[in-house]
């Protein structure tokens, strides 16, 4: 365990704490967001202030995680076991349906392949980082390191660009192993470590950023344009060039309040989302597909269906947690 020497070093964790919950309420809130976004032209014009979510979680997850270890088995166990026991419950969970109309091989499906419900790939993606962690720590540190910059956009370049804007689909398979590879996510785990690692230790100017990123949303609402005349699907997706942009920059600005803030938030609300974030993005999904289909949900406006959206799942986490204890929520993924 890790102790704070003195009072100045302890008072820097507890800001740096602070603020990683507040990024975690943020991101959290921008993927409920996401996912109950109205279909059309919404897409093209508010996911580009709210694409950064999964980037976010991904970027912090590197961000605080050591390329250094003495013990690199005990770290995959931890890391690991910590996602994949809420991994199987919730599968099970959202399976139930599926178990229903298919029998038990649905849940094999399922649990092989994260279909049970559109938000469990994050869990194989993140697991991924977790085993390449040793091996992106090595590439960070060597005279190769600009290469992992180029992973993500060659990626969806291969996967996304070149089928939908060269006129064919992936095929069955190959679409099932894109769906659930790190790939896409590479930038934000290697920029995470980069950074939290000191690897690349430098000052960014944090006014040059905001404006850069404003204008990186602009790009990304002309492409969303271009990609909904193409392809409606694809038009709001985290995972175009110019959604890669805008996340990398607003990652970048993460890592400067991160860097030079000195004093602790008086954010409460937003720490216990944070505290929360898992859970929301467990729950959140099932909550969706519970009330989405009744009649007074479609007369209310978005954003507002967002906020009852994530009201509720982290009523119901912030119960659960209290009801079944804090060692029980973390087995179950509630916190």
């Amino acid at each position: 365990m890790h102790y704070d020497r003195t009072p100045e070093e302890r008072k820097k964790r507890q800001v740096k704490d602070r603020y990683i919950q507040i990024f975690r309420a943020i991101a959290i809130i921008a993927v409920v967001m996401i996912h109950t976004t109205p279909a059309g032209q919404w897409q093209v014009f508010c996911k580009p202030l709210i694409n950064f979510a999964v980037a976010a979680f991904i970027f912090l997850s590197g961000y605080l995680t050591k390329t250094e270890n003495d013990n690199w088995l005990k770290f995959y166990i931890r890391r690991i076991t910590r996602v994949l026991v809420p991994y199987i419950i919730w599968t099970v969970i959202y399976s139930i349906p599926d178990i229903q109309s298919s029998g038990p091989s649905a849940l094999l499906k399922n649990l092989l392949c994260a279909n049970a419900t559109t938000t469990l790939y994050y869990i194989f993606v993140y697991i991924q980082f977790v085993l390449l962690t040793p091996l992106l720590g090595k590439l960070a540190k060597s005279p190769y390191r600009h290469l992992g910059w180029l992973i993500a956009p060659l990626s969806v370049i291969l996967f996304k660009y070149i089928p939908v804007f060269g006129g064919f689909q992936l095929g069955k398979h190959l679409q099932l192993f894109w769906n659930d590879i790190c790939l896409g996510w590479f930038t934000f785990y290697y920029l995470g470590l980069i950074l939290g690692n000191k690897i690349l230790d430098r000052k960014f100017n944090i006014r040059n950023l905001i404006l850069m990123y404003c204008a990186s949303v602009l790009l990304q609402m002309a492409e969303g344009y271009l990609w909904f005349i193409v392809d409606p699907a694809g038009c709001g997706s985290q995972l175009k060039l110019t959604s890669i942009l805008s996340s990398t920059i607003f990652m970048l600005i993460i890592y400067c309040v991160l860097r030079r803030s000195n004093h602790v938030p008086d954010c409460r609300f937003l720490c216990t989302i944070g505290d929360y974030s898992f859970g929301i993005y467990l729950v959140h999904m099932m909550l969706l597909k519970g009330i989405e289909d009744l009649e007074f949900y479609s007369t209310i406006p978005y954003p507002i269906t967002s906020l009852i959206v994530l009201f509720i799942s982290f009523i119901l986490c912030y119960i659960s947690s209290a009801a079944i204890g804090k060692k029980a929520s973390r087995w179950v993924g509630i916190v």
